[in-house]
């Protein structure tokens, strides 16, 4: 008799977004650390943006389909994976964020090479494989192009908090102005 495979059960996207929630507010926490002699809180972040990426991008999808999302890591195929219109927002919104943040507007100026993470695509091509190629300093570094992950994280958590059946699960950010 022939395996029947049963389909994985849909999670609860309001837990996957929570979590994704917390994932986002410990990057917030290591940026703070990072700032100063601190470096090293750099790699830790990272780590942090890679698991809240890969989660708000699993929650959209269940938000999109209802069903269990992809089991995969790949940033790039989670994102392929999303509805049309989710992707346009998060390319909109991505694209706001850069023209907004004062790093990407100066990168001729304070690293060229860097230039290409203004591009929606070129950086989550550069950024996919965040966990498992970038997490320790120690070990030799890709010679791929240059990311911003949190550019990345704060698009597609901007796009997520957007769905109504997530409204008042997320806590409001402390700014350096409201601190």
């Amino acid at each position: 008799m022939p395996k029947v495979r049963v389909p994985k059960p849909t999670p609860d996207f309001r837990k996957m977004y929570q979590l994704a929630e917390r994932y986002s507010e410990a990057s917030h926490l290591l940026d703070e650390q990072a700032k100063g002699e601190e470096w090293g809180c750099s790699a830790p972040r990272l780590l942090v943006d890679s698991f809240a990426v890969e989660l708000y991008l699993k929650c959209l999808f269940v938000l999109d389909t209802n069903i269990a999302p992809l089991e995969e890591h790949d940033w790039a195929k989670l994102f392929d994976a999303l509805a049309a219109h989710t992707k346009t927002a998060i390319r909109e919104s991505f694209e706001r964020i850069v023209r907004s943040d004062p790093v990407p507007s100066h990168l001729n100026v304070i690293n060229p090479e860097a230039l290409k993470v203004t591009d929606f695509d070129r950086s989550l091509a550069a950024a996919k494989n965040t966990f498992s190629k970038r997490r320790y300093l120690f070990e030799r570094q890709p010679t791929d192009e240059w990311f911003y992950a949190h550019l990345l994280r704060e698009a597609i958590r901007a796009v997520t908090s957007m769905d109504i059946r997530l409204a008042g699960l997320s806590k409001p950010r402390e700014t350096s102005e409201t601190v």
